[in-house]
């Protein structure tokens, strides 16, 4: 993790167990479609949860739950998503 700026030990730490929650009822719930995106905040940070569902196989299989920095958009009101920073905090394959 030394290379891994935007985020803190700490802040990882936290958003992990948020994360859990999250990972749990989208694996529960295939309502819910093949993705789901839910913004989190700690301590004044915003970070972006990613659930995704690669097979939408009944009960969820092949599933991955990553955590994304955000960044505010130019008029400062909205975040917006940093694809190119990442983390994969949970995998379940059916293998």
């Amino acid at each position: 993790m030394s290379d891994i700026n935007w985020i803190s030990k700490e802040e990882l730490k936290t958003a992990n167990n948020q994360a859990k929650k999250i990972y749990k009822d989208f694996c529960e719930d295939d309502s819910q479609g093949e993705q789901s995106w839910n913004e989190i905040e700690i301590e004044g940070n915003y970070f972006d949860i990613e659930c995704f569902d690669d097979d939408m196989g009944k009960p969820r299989t092949d599933t991955y739950c990553s955590i994304y920095a955000t960044y505010p958009t130019q008029c400062g009101t909205w975040r917006e998503t940093d694809g190119t920073k990442f983390i994969r905090l949970f995998t379940n394959t059916n293998d």
